[in-house]
């Protein structure tokens, strides 16, 4: 079995949080994959972004406020659930 048909095959056992970014324009995965990964798990505290233009690489090679917005997004989501932790550490 592939690694992809196994991790699919146990989305449901996803409880943790997670965050699921993904580019609207991506040409290496279909964003209808992220959204399904998003749907299957089980976490009651998930999130998903799907950035309208963009491609697959969110943090490399697009436009710098493109970069900034993905990474403002990844920071405040991590803020939420640390208590701000993310931005202590200057990340």
């Amino acid at each position: 079995m592939r690694v992809t048909d196994r991790l699919n095959s146990r989305l449901s056992e996803v409880t943790i949080p997670f965050i699921v970014l993904h580019g609207s324009a991506d040409v290496v995965t279909d964003p209808s994959v992220s959204r399904a990964l998003y749907d299957a798990a089980k976490s009651k505290d998930k999130t998903i972004k799907i950035y309208d233009g963009m491609l697959h690489s969110l943090l490399f090679g697009e436009p710098d406020e493109n970069v900034a917005m993905v990474r403002n997004d990844i920071l405040a989501w991590l803020n939420e659930r640390t208590g701000g932790a993310a931005d202590r550490r200057n990340c």
